[in-house]
């Protein structure tokens, strides 16, 4: 029995030998395989500069002499942000609180403050700053009692919920019940009586989109529920003074309000990790209330026509991976306040029944809105017209007694005219096209504000007519309000209209201008104004129309008969048409000379990136730089794209290290180090401060210098289409002006610290539903208008070098294959120069997202972290393929060439590989398991070669063998997996062998033991 465990405990060990042995190969070749993402991860170098020149090489560099310099400047902008962006929706003169007061903060949301989303855009609440700590350092006494009831007591167990960033979980509110709060809380409320906070909690995130209907609850999730209802009444009971701060992501319904005695309102949006202390110089009066909605507040959130078609909607027939769902935009141009202003407008007009619309129980709080602690008066408005512009100019008084800042908004009412009714073009009532923000003006004091609105503002996308942009003959109108109702009702006004025709108030007609256009004018903007590319019809194949000619949609000249259903009322038997075209479209090969590559120009000699920081995109030289890379190289660069770039030694191209985070360098998804986090997007659009978005985009680049991270998956520039997108507060507004106008300012400010911006998702990613292959459908006006607008800005005004494509389809193709997108609209129309990415491209579930499609549609680099995902067969490497790869090749080495991640390489200087740190341990602690693996295999075979018996001893040689022969086995294992990745065979080949010879070397050593003590014992022999 003891032999036979002795040869148990030897099989066991050689089994426990190779299954380790086996183990670490495997992790191994997963780590060569993401080895770049693991790089990111532990923030680990992969690459050295050698510069011996004297040159400075430092393109790009901070404006802090040290990092608490750095930190201090960002905290306070991402604390001026929250100060210039948080809304007074209501205020009786409650608010600014004095200083030093005792005062209770109220709800679940006081503990659990939402400071950021989910996924992508999420931030670190480690590191933010509570409003307790915000007000006490302000000087308040804030309620000990009611915070240990939300943190350790019975409010503790309740908590708002959301979505994760794999769209798992729910939604809910979860406020504590008031049943909860104990005689002991209640007895507090007189202690801290001066004021009561109540805070209102809603976020969103990545993946999933906010519940529609009705929660179990009873209520809508963007509805005061009953539970928050009641925590206002009790306040109210109890305090004198009540403040209401909707710390949401969110436009959500506050009719319930009006009914319940509120002393104030604010909406506060989400607080990044500084945001509390602006937050707090708001309440105490050290600042005043200057931010406007972006968004309109419906009392009714569902009434957003929208709506009709927002959720999950079924193609039948379709079996193309993530092809089996559609979306289509129904309501047309009619988003946000551009459904709302107009169909008050024709109410006005008589072109639509009072009985059939009522704005004032629509609308609580127009797109605009919002509130100071002064009051401002506009005088002197004038609009001058110049070639390409209309100036306009008013004067802007503080009538109040507090200083503070106004926004100055510019809209503009185009003809709405029987050529475009007879062609289905669609015109808003108002749009804005222009605002600026003042400086602080002091009580009593004035200032001039000049607003320029380029003419190109009029055109307006004539698919049906002309095919291309036009302006239209008739009346424009151009006049300043508090808001888009405001200015409505100023235009109303200088055109006659006034309260007896159904208007709610009276416009002021002199801040309204208007001017003729005799004729309509179908040539100016037929050609692009920034590139003179003659501008067409791109997206036929995206709308409904084209497969179903009877569809309409949502039209002023008809809002009862064009009013939105749901598509096909959600499961659609789509044309076989449409089917077929949602496969990957097969590239044709139609390139005839082989591309040349790998090859050195004998006319410029070598070349690389850095001889070629300051030439223009479109200099010859670019192609001969990229000649030089070999076709391994230009692959390797294009398909491995994840969360970074790939170095190529032949042109001397720095790798990079990029992360998402549109509120902040984030590091969530990938690990390694977190930059400041900032109030999101929404909250910097409700600024209206461009210089304050530019200052933002600055700081993203000093975090992206400090942090070595060159590529930034932000700004977002998607609408918020409906109130209920799970990432509307990643995007700016309701608005694709607005949008632009801020998102141009961001990427203006981050490229000027050589940071590498991915304006996203481009295009019509507008709902996180099956944001995964989902087939939208729009009509090119509302494509070109609503959803482009923001990103054509970020190019035109920016001349942002990174895009980021969506997931979604347009029409039956993906936004990354589409053509028309990629190439025709986005380089030839508005004269991009730079890279597009893919969103996320590292599972085989991404299939649709072809390579060779979207390469040959203009797509660059795809965002995967898998070394092997996305490579194509020898015969699939075509001369079109590689052509393509060079001209994606182009564009990201034209984009990291302008970027920070050149710093410290000039063109004398070498980028040397180094092995990250990551790795050496790895092959470390390989090299240790190996030998710990080996010595109770060897112990065990001497142990056993002790004994005396022929037949003892042929076991132990039989088993021995046996571990060699595994041994050998695991090592033709490796050969095996790895023979068909140049890489991993290069990496595991010699450790296969290696791990056989070792095993075949201690065979040998073993039978000469083996024969040592033969000798050595005499009377052991063998048979």
């Amino acid at each position: 029995m003891k032999k036979t465990g002795m040869i148990c405990r030897c099989i066991m060990a050689c089994l426990v030998a190779i299954a380790i042995i086996v183990s670490l190969f495997i992790a191994n070749m997963y780590t060569n395989k993401y080895s770049s993402l693991v790089s990111v991860y532990f923030n680990a170098e992969t690459q050295k500069i050698i510069n011996d020149e004297e040159e400075d090489s430092n393109y790009f560099t901070s404006d802090y002499s040290n990092e608490a310099e750095m930190k201090r400047h960002l905290e306070e902008v991402g604390s001026k942000i929250e100060e210039e962006g948080a809304v007074l929706l209501e205020n009786n003169g409650a608010l600014p609180l004095e200083k030093n007061l005792k005062i209770t903060l109220l709800g679940q949301d006081s503990a659990d403050l939402v400071y950021g989303g989910g996924g992508a855009g999420s931030v670190d609440t480690e590191k933010a700053v509570d409003l307790y700590t915000a007000l006490e350092d302000a000087g308040y006494t804030v309620n000990p009692i009611t915070k240990q009831l939300y943190d350790e007591g019975e409010g503790s167990s309740y908590r708002k919920t959301v979505i994760d960033a794999y769209g798992n979980g729910e939604f809910a509110v979860n406020e504590v019940p008031v049943s909860e709060y104990t005689e002991e809380v209640k007895a507090s409320f007189a202690d801290y009586n001066d004021a009561a906070i109540v805070l209102i909690g809603r976020s969103g995130g990545e993946s999933a989109d906010l519940t529609t209907g009705v929660l179990p609850s009873g209520y809508k999730y963007l509805e005061l529920d009953e539970n928050e209802l009641n925590l206002i009444k009790m306040a109210n009971a109890n305090f004198d003074k009540v403040v209401v701060l909707l710390n949401t992501q969110n436009p959500i319904e506050l009719g319930a309000l009006t009914d319940l005695d509120v002393d104030a309102v604010a909406w506060i949006g989400a607080l990044g990790e500084t945001g509390t202390y602006g937050l707090s110089a708001l309440l105490d009066g050290d600042a005043s209330f200057s931010g406007r909605l972006v968004d309109t507040y419906a009392y009714d959130s569902m009434s957003a026509p929208a709506m009709a078609n927002f959720g999950s909607y079924t193609i039948n027939g379709s079996e193309e991976a993530f092809g089996t769902n559609y979306m289509v935009y129904s309501e047309g141009i009619y988003v946000g306040y551009k459904y709302y202003e107009t169909r008050y407008e024709d109410v006005v007009l008589g072109n639509e029944s009072a009985s059939n619309y009522d704005y004032n129980t629509m609308v609580q709080y127009p797109f605009g809105y919002g509130l100071s602690y002064t009051d401002f008066e506009y005088s002197n408005y004038a609009v001058q017209e110049t070639d390409s512009t209309y100036e306009v100019s008013v004067d802007v008084k503080n009538i109040g007694k507090v200083p503070s800042k106004e926004v100055v908004q510019v809209y503009m009412q185009s003809p709405y005219t029987d050529y475009d009714k007879e062609n289905a073009i669609e015109k808003s009532a108002v749009e804005l096209v222009g605002y600026e923000k003042t400086d602080v003006i002091a009580a009593g004091d004035s200032q001039t504000v000049t607003v320029s609105v380029p003419k190109e503002s009029m055109k307006v996308y004539d698919q049906y007519g002309n095919g291309t942009y036009i302006v239209d003959a008739g009346d424009y109108y151009f006049a300043v309000g508090k808001n888009s109702h405001d200015a409505l009702n100023n235009i109303l006004a200088l055109k006659g209209y006034s309260e007896s025709n159904g208007m709610d108030y009276a416009g002021n007609a002199s801040l309204a201008a208007s001017f003729n256009v005799a004729e309509l004018d179908a040539t100016t903007y037929a050609k692009s104004v920034a590139t003179g590319y003659e501008v067409s019809n791109q997206f036929e194949d995206a709308d409904i129309k084209h497969y179903d000619e009877d569809f309409k949609y949502l039209s002023r000249s008809n809002w009862s008969g064009t009013w939105p259903t749901t598509y096909a009322d959600g499961n659609w038997d789509a044309p076989k048409e449409l089917i077929d075209a949602e496969a990957i479209i097969k590239v044709e090969d139609t390139v005839e000379d082989t591309p040349v590559t790998g090859k050195i120009n004998d006319e410029y000699g070598k070349l690389n990136v850095a001889m070629l920081r300051d030439v223009d995109y479109s200099d010859p030289l670019w192609e001969v730089l990229i000649e030089q890379m070999s076709v391994t190289e230009l692959d390797n660069l294009v398909r491995v794209g994840g969360y970074g770039t790939v170095s190529v030694d032949s042109i001397q191209l720095p790798a990079t290290v990029d992360k998402d985070g549109t509120a902040g360098i984030s590091s969530t998804l990938v690990g390694g180090e977190n930059g400041m986090a900032y109030p999101p997007e929404i909250v910097l659009a409700s600024t209206w401060n461009k210089e304050l978005a530019e200052e933002f985009g600055k700081c993203i680049g000093e975090d992206s210098i400090a942090l070595k991270v060159a590529g930034w998956y932000a700004p977002a520039m998607n609408i918020h289409r409906t109130p209920y997108s799970g990432r509307n507060f990643e995007y700016y507004s309701e608005d694709g002006y607005l949008s632009g106008i801020m998102g141009a300012a961001t990427v203006n400010g981050a490229q000027s610290k050589g940071a590498m911006v991915t304006i996203k998702h481009f295009a019509l990613n507008d709902q996180e539903t099956n944001r995964m292959g989902v087939s939208i459908f729009a009509s090119e006006q509302v494509i070109r208008e609503i959803y482009l607008k923001a990103f054509e800005a970020a190019v035109t005004d920016a001349d942002a070098h990174g895009v980021m494509a969506s997931m979604n389809r347009i029409g039956s193709t993906w936004t990354g294959g589409h053509v028309g997108l990629m190439t025709n609209v986005l380089r030839n129309e508005w004269g991009y120069e730079g890279f597009v990415i893919t969103d996320q491209a590292s599972y085989n579930v991404f299939a649709y997202e072809d390579l060779r499609e979207g390469l040959a549609a203009g797509t660059s680099l795809w965002l995967n972290s898998d070394s092997e995902l996305w490579k194509l067969a020898d015969e699939d490497m075509t001369n079109t393929v590689i052509s393509n790869m060079q001209r994606a090749a182009k564009d990201i080495v034209f984009a990291i060439s302008r970027s920070n991640a050149m710093n410290g390489l000039s063109a004398g200087a070498k980028i040397v590989q180094i092995t990250p740190w990551w790795k050496i341990a790895l092959y470390v602690l390989f090299a240790i398991l190996v030998v710990l693996v080996f010595i109770p295999v060897a112990l065990s075979i001497l142990n056993l070669l002790k004994e005396d018996s022929k037949k003892r001893r042929c076991t132990s040689f039989i088993i021995d063998m046996v571990f060699t022969v595994l041994l050998f086995g695991a090592g033709l294992s490796m050969v095996f997996l790895t023979k068909d990745d140049a890489d991993l065979s290069a990496e595991f080949m010699p450790i296969g062998i290696t791990i056989g010879i070792i095993g075949l070397v201690l065979t040998v050593l073993l039978i000469i033991i083996s024969k040592i003590y033969k000798e050595k014992d005499p009377e052991i022999t063998v048979e």
